[in-house]
């Protein structure tokens, strides 16, 4: 598998409190997918801006440099060959999926939901303690009809994803909260989700945030890709 194949495969673990005050925020990441029995590690540094810059520096398996923003425009450099490459534009590749990113601009109640065109339900039940609110998609065309989201102290600790024909195809646990010091910035360090493929697989991610830094000078927010890097085309997932 050559380089370029190698990020393409990756792009899908890129991803998604209050703390609007906060400007930058980076964080490095370790994501540890389990699938058909082998694991797979992808490490990486997150720098992410309150204008929805999000710059991530992939540093395993593979060394690359991807730029996103709040509408999925993305930028993919490979500085050991000086090529970049741009996919088509897709909300599924979007800056405002990263945890750091949602976790920014306040989307604390619905988790980044509502971007996607999820609301709230009017009521919501309290069981032994726990606050849980349901979310209905808009739109017939949505692969998860409904998101369950369970409270612990308004902190969201637990996600179940129910597709249209009420099957639970993923779980997603938060947990390890912290507050960075001297900052309001409170965020889950570790992520596990459970995604179902078929009645019989299922996908484990996952995914630890460590060395989280609030309003740090740090030139990984200001990356640009050299003029002269050369475009190149991202390859065909189809192809072998």
């Amino acid at each position: 598998m050559n380089l370029r194949r190698l990020i393409l495969t990756l792009l899908s673990l890129s991803l998604t409190i209050c703390a609007s005050s906060q400007r930058r925020v980076s964080a490095d990441v370790q994501v540890k997918t389990l699938s058909g029995g082998k694991v797979t590690t992808v490490t990486k540094s997150v720098y992410c801006s309150n204008n929805g810059r999000l710059v991530a520096y992939f540093h395993t398996p593979a060394k690359y440099v991807m730029l996103t923003n709040p509408g999925g425009e993305t930028r993919i450099y490979l500085p050991s060959v000086n090529e970049v490459m741009t996919p088509d534009r897709d909300a599924d590749i979007s800056s405002r999926d990263e945890l750091l990113s949602i976790y920014m601009t306040g989307r604390l109640d619905d988790l980044g939901l509502s971007l996607y065109g999820y609301r709230a339900v009017s009521s919501s039940t309290t069981e032994e303690g726990y606050l849980k609110k349901q979310f209905t998609a808009s739109s017939s065309a949505s692969p998860m009809a409904s998101v369950e989201i369970v409270y612990d102290k308004y902190l969201p600790i637990y996600c179940e994803y129910t597709s249209p024909s009420g099957k639970v195809v993923r779980r997603l646990y938060l947990s390890h909260y912290t507050t960075v010091p001297g900052s309001r910035l409170t965020l889950p360090l570790r992520l596990t989700s459970i995604e179902y493929p078929t009645a019989k697989d299922s996908v484990i991610v996952r995914t630890l945030y460590s060395n989280v830094q609030v309003d740090r000078d740090d030139p990984g927010f200001d990356f640009e890709i050299p003029s002269d890097a050369r475009a190149v085309a991202l390859p065909s997932p189809s192809k072998p």
